[in-house]
């Protein structure tokens, strides 16, 4: 017999011990657990735009014939569009496998395994999960009570080292903006300052016309919310040209696909109609915000992205999530302060939300 060896002992000591980001299940699993069909499943949990993609992208999709050919690894159509799409120049931008590589491939570019990395929390749990990936030290600065960035904690930070910084703008999962002259305060630390607008669409509210000013600031951006294109993983950031020139260096060679390019391209086509989708959900937001407030139990938090995060009965938002799971409707539950019993509820279909406040009031009565 072959003598056996503790393979994780030649694995990097700093991997051992971390826990992985913890994603949504699909739907097929949730119905199961629910023991419905997986047509009834209500699913808020992820952020994702149930109108989904435009009709271009699937129809692209089903002509385009030439799969077996590589796609351009400088990205030169896919840059050109999104720059013509964000008001900059090509060579300020770099596409990825959803915003989510950037982040990777950012900390990759700028961290030392040791170097501080800020989080002001509560926020997007990637961006601990990557900095631990990379060896880096993370620096938590906690929100106030109405989540904003808390900056003179956050200025002594990098007076302590820390190199950089994310900002979700709006925040996930509270929905709340970071101001320009926020973000002003933050670049003038001379950290790297990596603003995430994965909800921009939905906001309105961009920091972008800043990246000529400061070369410390990068603005990541995505089209898997307002274009609906979760499942195809596309973001992009908006970026100095001496970082974006790095990171065309270090990032892999075909990173996107060509179905990636194919719905962008197809999207960009027919962003009126994507952005008429943004609207009606925008407008669904305020009236879903509304109708969360109407309940006693219940404490929503202004957003200004497709979701809404909501408080419950003190002591009883595992068991609120518990039952409306159980009724086929599946949210995104917070135990941990200071978000304790805490959910956040994606904005659905008008069905889809009228079926949300309908269990909770079967709950609650």
């Amino acid at each position: 017999m072959p003598k056996r060896h503790d393979i994780r002992s030649l694995m990097r000591p700093h991997l051992l011990g971390i826990q992985s980001y913890e994603g949504v299940d699909p739907p097929e699993l949730l119905a199961q657990r629910a023991g419905i069909p997986v047509e009834r499943i209500v699913k808020l949990n992820g952020n994702e735009n149930p109108y989904g993609p435009s009709p271009k992208v699937v129809q692209a999709l089903a002509e385009y014939t030439a799969y077996h050919i590589y796609p351009d690894p400088q990205q030169r159509r896919v840059r050109a569009a999104l720059a013509e799409y964000v008001g900059t120049t090509p060579d300020r931008v770099v596409a990825g496998v959803g915003s989510d590589e950037l982040i990777d491939l950012l900390m990759r570019l700028f961290l030392e395994p040791g170097d501080g990395v800020v989080l002001c929390t509560p926020t997007f749990g990637m961006y601990a999960s990557f900095a631990q990936v990379n060896g880096a030290r993370l620096m938590e600065v906690p929100r106030d009570q109405g989540f904003d960035i808390d900056v003179p904690v956050v200025r002594k930070a990098a007076e302590q080292g820390a190199k950089m910084t994310f900002i979700a703008s709006p925040n996930n999962p509270t929905g709340n903006l970071a101001s320009e002259a926020t973000v002003r305060e933050l670049l003038e630390t001379g950290m790297l300052v990596v603003v995430d607008e994965a909800y921009y669409e939905f906001a309105g509210s961009t920091v972008a016309s800043l990246v000529g000013e400061y070369s410390n600031l990068v603005v990541l951006r995505t089209l898997s919310k307002w274009a609906g294109l979760a499942s195809l993983r596309l973001g992009y950031g908006i970026m100095d040209t001496a970082v974006a020139e790095r990171m065309m260096t270090v990032k892999p060679p075909y990173n996107i696909t060509i179905a990636s390019e194919l719905a962008l391209f197809a999207s960009l086509a027919d962003k009126e109609l994507l952005l008429s989708r943004v609207r009606a959900l925008t407008g669904a937001r305020e009236e879903l915000f509304q109708q969360l407030a109407e309940f006693k139990e219940l404490t929503p938090v202004p957003s200004r992205a497709n979701f809404i995060l909501f408080r419950g009965p003190e002591g009883k938002g595992e068991w609120l999530y518990e039952e409306l799971a159980n009724r086929g409707v599946f949210v995104r539950y917070y135990g941990a302060p200071p978000l304790q019993d805490s959910i956040r509820t994606s904005v659905g279909l008008p069905e889809e939300n009228r079926a949300l406040i309908g269990a909770l009031q079967e709950i609650f009565s």
